[in-house]
């Protein structure tokens, strides 16, 4: 298993809990929810069991219809599992819980008992949807996940040395040698190319082969493709529509998702839906519009004004720059080498969303326009969040920076409200004027 940032997150919850609550592992699908719960099951408890209630039979979940006897309902459970038992203290992961809501309910239950820990993996959308006849246990904690950032990345490929570098570099302000610019970029650009999907990455390191990866991506995207339409056909949405047109709304710098060009039936009142069930997938990252980044971002949050960005920034360069299978190998290497001549704005740009989502950032974006000499002129801030207090502007570019006209306005607007401004594109680490120009693949150390 790869290191993971979110094992941490489990040990302090394992400490602090002390069996005393559940925790709920919330995030898209393919990322290593189950993987890292198990891992902390090998490591961390004498012994641990998944159930996977997506391939349980329907008798084996009428188990947790009736929990009067506790010891009576353990007894039942492992002779159904085909185990004696499980020391006291050992873990217990409920997989895929949306495929039995009773379980989750069980949950206060068994918390109550004590012999056992329990984690619980699991679709957002179905477990909200399943959750409308049954009592949700207040012993329950929820964690979001996410795929692998790009100091994962590093980890897993071997590149720890260059990982804690970056992020001391980034801490102590201390600009490193311009020579070692392009040896970690060539490392950020296979993560441009790759992702943070664990199995993804794997594929990958195994024959160090891209068409091997390529084929693990395609997989990820057909079952994420697959639980759309399935969100459609149940809800009456149109999720899998509006994720086939995030391409064309980021490549056309589009800050108002045209609903009539996806579909004619389309209303607000089915598009919120839409978008609250692309949100709870947690395959998309909506970044909305700020009206007055001067006070609280969700005080003046825009719900009619938002672009989406893919989870992951791997599937992002699957389904935008190798859609042909045939040219798989080619875009790659372009990606890799810096050679690729299309579009690269909104690739750097799907990147700088995910990262900052998984920092804990709450991302938005802001745009206005000033009259001069007589003619309005628009302006946007790529992303806004809220760093030690103040209002932090960034700015992205993949190549070299024409203006920074947006940023000096925005600090001119708001004053004293505005922290430090950045500027992200892959060129090396410099400061001035209260203006931080910050390699892109030093984000993950931002917090």
């Amino acid at each position: 298993m790869f290191k993971r940032k979110i094992y941490q997150d489990l040990l302090k919850w394992k400490k602090e809990s002390n069996g005393n609550s559940a925790l709920l592992i919330e995030g898209a699908r393919r990322i290593g929810k189950t993987t890292v719960a198990e891992e902390l099951g090998k490591n961390e408890y004498p012994d641990f069991f998944t159930i996977d209630f997506s391939i349980v039979s329907e008798d084996f979940k009428k188990n947790f219809d009736n929990l009067l006897s506790v010891d009576d309902f353990f007894s039942k459970l492992f002779l159904d599992l085909g185990i004696h038992h499980l020391p006291v203290g050992s873990l217990i992961i409920f997989d895929e819980i949306q495929f039995c809501p009773k379980a989750r309910q069980a949950i206060k239950r068994l918390v109550a008992d004590g012999r056992y820990h329990y984690i619980e993996t699991g679709s957002l959308v179905s477990i909200k949807e399943n959750t409308s006849n049954i009592l949700i246990p207040s012993e329950e904690e929820t964690i979001q996940m996410y795929p692998m950032d790009y100091e994962e990345f590093l980890w897993a490929i071997g590149a720890e040395h260059e990982a804690a570098l970056l992020k001391e570099c980034f801490n102590n302000r201390k600009p490193f040698d311009q020579k070692y610019h392009q040896s970690f970029l060539r490392n950020f650009r296979l993560y441009l190319a790759l992702g943070g999907m664990p199995k993804v990455l794997l594929e990958y390191l195994v024959n160090h082969d891209f068409y091997d990866a390529e084929k693990e991506k395609k997989r990820i995207i057909n079952l994420y493709e697959d639980d759309l339409r399935k969100i459609d056909n149940k809800y009456g949405t149109i999720c899998y529509m509006v994720w086939k047109q995030i391409p064309n709304m980021l490549s056309n710098h589009s800050t108002r998702f045209i609903v009539s060009s996806v579909d004619q039936r389309a209303d607000s009142v089915l598009f919120k839906n839409t978008l609250n069930k692309l949100e709870e997938s947690k395959i998309v990252i909506p970044v909305f519009k700020c009206n007055d980044p001067s006070g609280g971002f969700a005080l003046t949050k825009d719900e009619t004004m938002f672009k989406l960005y893919f989870c992951d920034i791997g599937l992002f360069v699957s389904m935008v720059y190798a859609s042909n299978k045939n040219d798989t190998r080619d875009i790659y290497q372009k990606i890799v080498l810096d050679k690729l001549s299309l579009n690269l704005g909104m690739l750097f740009e799907n990147y700088t969303a995910q990262a900052l989502s998984s920092n804990g950032f709450e991302t938005y974006y802001y745009s206005w326009n000033d009259k001069e000499d007589e003619k309005n002129k628009n302006y946007e801030i790529d992303f806004l969040i809220n760093l030690n207090g103040k209002t932090t502007p960034l700015e992205i570019k993949s190549k070299k920076v024409s203006s920074l006209s947006s940023l000096n306005k925005f600090k001119m607007k708001f004053g004293k409200n505005v922290g430090e401004k950045y500027i992200v594109k892959p060129k090396p680490l410099s400061y001035g004027d209260n203006l931080i120009n910050l390699p892109s693949y030093m984000l993950f150390a931002l917090k």
